[in-house]
């Protein structure tokens, strides 16, 4: 959501393709929709995705671990955003996530970049980094765990809180 609401509030058309089977992204748009919020974006379903129209950025949610929705999309993306959590186990699906986009051929200069979510003040997620680093997988971007985005469900992220968005989507040069 945030990336989608980044490039929007940037002056981008974007529409976010809800490819995941608990449909957050869409509950977040219903959400929106029945407080009267605008989000600056539009979430769409994989039916729609076939006729949405023109668009600068289409952002796609995709679930974890489904390595065919995985293969599919990223055959077809421009930019790869991987978001992990903090933890050995998220190591471990990360390497079955990175073998899996291995497997594919993926469009020619392909932007690739790990985001780090939901980091706390702790030796685990003060680790991570340095760990991704060592694996050899660039990480763009930082979120810190915060209430603040819970509270945003059905609405706008705070802007405080998008800086991590804007700088994984400027270190990809996708914003300037």
């Amino acid at each position: 959501m945030g990336i989608a609401q980044v490039l929007g509030e940037a002056g981008h058309s974007v529409a976010l393709l809800d490819r995941d089977p608990e449909g957050s992204a869409t509950g977040w748009a219903y959400g929106a929709q029945q407080a009267g919020i605008e989000l600056p974006f539009r979430v769409i379903g994989p039916m729609q995705a076939a006729t949405v129209g023109d668009l600068d950025f289409m952002v796609v949610d995709t679930p974890p671990n489904d390595t065919r929705i995985l293969q599919d999309t990223a055959k077809q993306s421009q930019v790869l955003l991987v978001p992990l959590l903090p933890g050995a186990g998220e190591v471990d699906r990360l390497q079955e996530t990175v073998a899996a986009l291995g497997e594919v051929t993926l469009p020619e200069g392909v932007a690739l970049g790990f985001v780090l979510n939901r980091l706390e003040h702790d030796g685990v997620s003060g680790a991570m980094p340095a760990a991704l680093e060592e694996l050899g997988y660039p990480v763009v971007a930082h979120v810190r765990k915060a209430v603040g985005y819970q509270r945003a469900f059905g609405g706008l992220i705070p802007s405080d809180l998008t800086a991590p968005f804007r700088e994984a989507l400027t270190e990809l040069e996708v914003l300037a």
